[in-house]
């Protein structure tokens, strides 16, 4: 009843009579794991599907490999289409390409103008809404583009990392004021394909993306041709780079609890990244691209929150960050031991002079951590992901706030610099992740 219902009132009621029943997170998530999930939707070749996004229809052409079994998890690889393009072009090249072994997913966006916030939610709408008709891999969900599509595995990527195991741009790049975005890949492969004569896109803007990428270390891999086609010039994916690209995605797979979470953000993008999630800023940029569809506010003068956090050890957690108000953090029984205090320090990222520094590390929290059901359930009506189940958190707050967001007297009431609280907050009027 609680994943199916959308009424607050009755997942507020369906939790207290879990918690009066005394059923315990590790009950809840052997059920979640162990859900046997079957195919509904039909196998093959399938054109002029449509999915309801604010209030459009939105087309999208489906593969389904027709030698998938009843309870068989499927990888799946969208492709985002260019300008003049569309999903139904798509779809049987990278079927091909992939040698019916994936499902392949070509939604259609007008212009190709996958930059644009609508867009980006349409994108991860229609991921879920497949998640309901087909036993879906989790952990192997893959995000490429072409052209206009590239900007769009980018931005898509960038913003949403950890729903991914991979990234695939091919023949685009993304401009500089978003390359701050990038530092969010700390654990999402990405495997990019530039031609030296591509017309439209810049073969530096793709040099640049990569040094930035391989200076951080990150798991980056850059292909660059030389070839040139009859049509467009070298704004292409050429039939040479397909195989290693392709045995490039077989191998991936996406990562569970890694030990470092980093993420920039600004004021349009505040989702939680794996275990962590930036709360609230201070003057925050609110950042869209114009698309064929009415933006969202847009503030470009404000600006871009960093948040850097480490396991150094089981229940230890160090955070640095630069323009953060409020941060949360979440725990399962895999990442800390619940029976112990779990202890939190904070620093602040600093200018001085050209430089940045960290500032002085305090202790932020230090007490036992209670796992809560409804940390757990909300989490996992969020993302229909049994691979991505947290049992509690913790929200530190930095400094004080006048902006209020929930009834709460505890938010109500908030203590300036480094006071924390535990997860007890009343969930219903604050949706998780």
């Amino acid at each position: 009843l609680f994943l199916s219902t959308t009424d607050a009132k009755t997942e507020s009621q369906v939790l207290e009579r879990l918690k009066s029943a005394q059923v315990s997170n590790a009950t809840v998530k052997a059920l979640l794991r162990e859900r046997i999930k079957t195919h509904t939707g039909p196998v093959g070749l399938q054109n002029n599907l449509q999915i309801k996004h604010n209030g459009k229809d939105h087309p999208y052409s489906l593969y389904i490999p027709e030698t998938t079994k009843p309870n068989e998890k499927i990888p799946l690889l969208i492709v985002l289409h260019g300008l003049g393009s569309s999903g139904a072009n798509t779809l049987p090249v990278w079927v091909k390409r992939l040698n019916n072994e994936f499902a392949v997913l070509c939604p259609n966006y007008p212009m190709g103008a996958w930059w644009a916030r609508p867009a980006e939610d349409m994108v991860l709408h229609l991921i879920e809404q497949l998640k309901e008709q087909y036993n879906l891999d989790n952990d192997r969900v893959f995000l490429a583009g072409l052209s206009n599509g590239a900007i769009g595995a980018y931005m898509i990527g960038m913003f949403n990392p950890d729903r991914f195991a991979g990234l695939l741009p091919i023949a685009g790049s993304i401009t500089p004021r978003y390359m701050h975005f990038l530092v969010n890949l700390r654990n999402t492969p990405i495997y990019m394909v530039q031609g030296a004569h591509d017309p439209f896109f810049p073969v530096q803007l793709s040099r640049r993306v990569h040094k930035i990428l391989y200076d951080m270390k990150y798991p980056v891999t850059y292909r660059e041709h030389g070839e040139k086609g009859q049509a467009h010039g070298g704004h292409f994916l050429p039939q040479s780079e397909v195989p290693d690209m392709v045995e490039w995605i077989r191998k991936q797979k996406r990562r569970h609890n890694p030990q470092v979470v980093r993420m920039t953000r600004e004021g349009n993008h505040m989702g939680a990244i794996h275990w962590a999630r930036l709360v609230e800023g201070k003057n925050l940029a609110l950042l869209e691209l114009p698309g064929p569809e009415s933006p969202n506010p847009i503030k470009k003068d404000g600006k871009i929150a960093t948040l850097f956090a480490t396991r150094k050890s089981p229940n230890h957690f160090e955070v640095m960050g630069q323009h953060v108000i409020e941060y949360d953090l979440f725990f399962n029984t895999e990442t800390v031991d619940f029976e112990k205090p779990i202890t939190v320090t904070t620093q602040r990222i600093q200018v001085q002079g050209n430089k940045l520094a960290p500032g002085e590390k305090k202790i932020s929290y230090k007490n036992k951590v209670t796992q809560d059901l409804s940390v757990l359930l909300y989490g996992y009506k969020k993302f229909r992901d049994p691979t991505r189940l947290y049992d509690g958190r913790v929200s530190i707050l930095l400094e004080s706030t006048l902006v209020h967001r929930d009834s709460s007297e505890e938010r109500a009431n908030k203590k300036p610099v480094f006071s924390s609280r535990s997860q007890s907050v009343p969930y219903q009027t604050q949706p998780l992740l």
